[in-house]
């Protein structure tokens, strides 16, 4: 009687901590993946998604070998501002964010743990990133990099 317990209980919190894994590893890929899409300059939205991109599929089991049970269901997309040139300023003196958000299915369906977790849990994973204030500048075409600190005359602000 106390074996199937423990080994109930033992089952459930193994597919606890790799839910939590999970959650905690599709949340770090759609973190850097609205980092990665501020890092373009201002306006340049297919740099900006492309990188958004390239951050959350290389940072989400990016060997295809680590936690195989997360299904991404809902693509990453990122939108914001200063993915299209906008910089607006809240009323609170900085940018409105660009925000990310991705959704992935858990399913431990091919495992031993379906013994007790045979439903799929669904994770969301939403970021901020917000623009610093370098980025809030747009280049002007032919204009040279700006040197030291403030606006150059080769930026539009």
């Amino acid at each position: 009687m106390v074996l199937p317990i423990m080994i109930a209980i033992t089952v459930g919190f193994v597919g606890m901590m790799l839910e939590l894994r999970a959650d905690n590893e599709l949340q770090t890929a759609v973190d850097l993946a609205a980092q990665a899409s501020i890092v373009p300059p201002l306006g340049d939205s297919s740099d900006s998604q492309a990188d958004a991109l390239y951050a959350f599929s290389h940072t989400l089991n990016p060997s295809g070998s680590e936690n195989g049970y997360l299904d991404v269901t809902t693509p990453l997309t990122c939108t914001g501002g200063y993915l299209s040139g906008q910089i607006d300023l809240t009323g609170r003196g900085y940018p409105e964010p660009v925000t990310c958000t991705a959704g992935a299915d858990l399913d431990f369906s091919h495992s031993p743990i379906s013994l007790l977790w045979f439903w799929s849990i669904q994770l969301t994973a939403t970021a901020h990133a917000y623009p610093t204030a370098y980025r809030q500048c747009a280049p002007l075409a032919g204009a040279p990099a700006p040197s030291g600190s403030g606006a150059s005359s080769g930026s539009a602000c």
